[in-house]
């Protein structure tokens, strides 16, 4: 979810079963406020999904009856911690905030920003503002092109 849908480790380990929605045919997720906003789950992933919702880890105790936690803690009734995750993914090599980045921007590349805020939970502003960065390089590229036309000057 970190990489195919930009979501931050906060919001991931907050998700609930009940934001995920599967179906033999098609699989969605929603990760914003709105019902309506359900999201795509493309396959392999999608498959991924359902097997974790029907052996989800810490669910197997007499204390964790119920937990609606997609990704429960160790701690009865609790989501695991953004941070263990964080270290787990640096140890083997993932930077969460670099990987998360790098993600939300080539997905507004692909997709206009607004629809990318809205599907994925994020403010208008915060979707534009990485819009702007991925557009950057191009905008360097063009500059540069631009000055070589010109002699150099």
């Amino acid at each position: 979810m970190l990489l195919l849908y930009a979501q931050p480790l906060v919001r991931i380990v907050r998700l609930t079963t009940d934001q995920v929605f599967p179906s033999p045919t098609a699989t969605f997720i929603r990760f914003g406020m709105s019902s309506a906003d359900r999201t795509f789950v493309p396959e392999p992933f999608a498959a991924l999904l359902r097997q974790h919702l029907t052996i989800r880890p810490n669910t197997r105790t007499v204390n964790t009856t119920g937990n609606p936690w997609l990704f429960p803690g160790r701690r009865a009734g609790r989501h695991v911690n953004a941070d263990v995750v964080a270290r787990r993914l640096r140890q083997i090599g993932i930077n969460p905030l670099g990987a998360r980045n790098r993600s939300l921007r080539e997905l507004v590349r692909q997709v206009p920003a607004p629809i990318v805020a809205a599907q994925l939970g994020y403010s208008p502003h915060v979707a534009l503002k990485h819009a702007a960065l991925a557009a950057e390089p191009d905008q360097r590229y063009a500059a540069l092109v631009r000055h070589s036309a010109n002699g150099g000057t």
